[in-house]
């Protein structure tokens, strides 16, 4: 009788330690993350179709580093400290989609980032969570009715 009641009790354990480690949209909200991946390809869907656009990145770059508060977040490149940061505004849409735009109190923004607040920002939308990176689909609709989309990966230090 005492063997049952044991194995029951391990299970148990072992079942709650498991769903308590499962990551939620809550868990990318506030705190240090990094981007693994190069971020360079976009894919733009307007009316005369769809197109592929790859971006030039710094081969330097190996990974962005974010902290993030609640509406807040910089971005460094390669580490806290090295270079200039990238200030952005998060405004919540709900727990799992947010839109970025840049802060112009914080920093000049270059012609692109103006560009980007100026189209309304991007929109940022979960995919899935798996282990401790958040997968997302980062969205843009222009003001003359283009859709550039871009899937990326978060991850939570």
């Amino acid at each position: 009788m005492k063997k049952p009641i044991f194995l029951l009790v391990v299970i148990l354990i072992i079942g709650f330690t498991t769903s308590a480690q499962e990551m939620t949209c809550a868990d990318f909200k506030i705190g240090q993350f990094y981007i693994p991946e190069d971020m360079a390809n976009h894919t733009i869907v307007s009316d005369d179709g769809k197109s592929e656009l790859k971006s030039k990145r710094d081969p330097a770059t190996k990974k962005y580093i974010v902290l993030r508060e609640k509406n807040t977040q910089i971005e460094w490149k390669n580490g806290i400290g090295n270079g200039n940061p990238e200030y952005e505004i998060i405004e919540w849409i709900d727990d799992c989609t947010y839109r970025l735009t840049y802060d112009s109190t914080k920093s000049e923004l270059d012609e692109g980032k103006q560009w980007v607040n100026e189209n309304n920002g991007i929109v940022v939308s979960k995919t899935k969570i798996e282990n401790r990176c958040l997968y997302y689909t980062a969205t843009m609709t222009t003001n003359d009715g283009q859709k550039i989309s871009q899937d990326g990966i978060i991850c939570k230090e």
